[in-house]
């Protein structure tokens, strides 16, 4: 009897993308402008989207991933997608998310991203299925398994090794959307170049940052942010990091020594930690939330804001 297929689908690019097509702006008057969104229209898309994806696929299992906004990278690296914080997101991208999360069931852990927990699900041997990742994120060919690019029509199924190798390669290029640079002045067709000629290993990864007058503390750190989380990394039983990838052959006296920062982000962290959330002036903070629950207003003055 085959395993049944579950699809594991990026719900942050719908999400995205159901609320962007839901905006519509309206002149009022000469240089007077609104935005508003139908939250019926995102809604609509997004069931669309997920129906398409099961008639394509012949199931009608689907698990949906979103971000928390929480992200363990960046106690590692405070730069990580900060350059995000700059740019209007859609106005109901927030209300969007959270009707997935009522609607689908959607699956948000705590201080991941939606591309870490589908790698971890994907890469999970103790389920019972056979998963495929839909996405248009290209990060996913980092992940074994079957990944399906709807944007592109393509298919892609990445062994261990070939995922393993695409991961080297992003951290030899980095990613300058995402705030980590790796080496400079290489891109991927250098960075695959490069492997190609002296092996996919760490010790090419590192030769390449020293020769550019980095470290393999900078090699590391940029692999750390490459590298989507897979099952061996997580606890299931506490819903937290176990440890972060590490080279082969490598103990943990060798992380210890070149980057003890890894260990920051393992076990249980702390939801206040600002150091989690996106540095933006108009990023609301834990503290922000909590405080507004002291200063709700009320008709009948039992609480006010001063």
């Amino acid at each position: 009897m085959s395993k049944k297929t579950t699809l594991l689908i990026d719900a942050d690019v719908l999400a995205f993308e159901a609320a962007i097509v839901a905006e519509e702006s309206i002149e009022w008057k000469e240089e007077m402008w609104t935005v508003h969104a139908d939250m019926a229209m995102a809604k609509a898309r997004v069931v669309n989207r997920v129906e398409e994806f099961k008639d394509m696929t012949k199931t009608d299992r689907v698990v949906m991933c979103l971000t928390d906004r929480a992200n363990f990278r960046r106690i590692l690296n405070p730069d990580y997608k900060a350059n995000r914080s700059k740019s209007r997101l859609p106005i109901i991208l927030r209300q969007v998310k959270q009707w997935i999360i009522e609607e689908f069931d959607g699956q948000m852990w705590p201080n991941l991203e939606a591309d870490d927990v589908i790698s971890i699900l994907a890469t999970d041997k103790e389920m019972d299925e056979e998963t495929v990742i839909v996405s248009i994120d290209k990060d996913f060919k980092s992940v074994p398994g079957v990944f399906y690019d709807y944007n592109k029509g393509e298919y892609h199924h990445p062994t261990e090794e070939e995922a393993d190798n695409f991961h080297l390669m992003q951290t030899i290029m980095g990613d300058a959307t995402d705030g980590f640079s790796g080496v400079p002045r290489v891109g991927p067709v250098g960075a695959k170049k490069l492997l190609d000629k002296d092996g996919y290993t760490w010790e090419t990864v590192v030769k390449a940052y020293e020769k550019a007058g980095l470290t393999e503390q900078d090699a590391l750190m940029n692999a750390w942010m490459a590298r989507l989380l897979r099952a061996d990394n997580y606890s299931f039983r506490t819903n937290t990091i176990k440890k972060l990838w590490t080279p082969r052959n490598y103990q943990t006296k060798d992380i210890l020594k070149i980057s003890p920062q890894g260990l920051n982000v393992t076990g249980t962290l702390d939801g206040d930690d600002p150091a989690l959330y996106l540095r933006s002036p108009y990023a609301r903070s834990p503290k922000d939330l909590k405080m507004a629950e002291s200063f709700m207003e009320t008709t009948t003055g039992e609480k006010d804001s001063r």
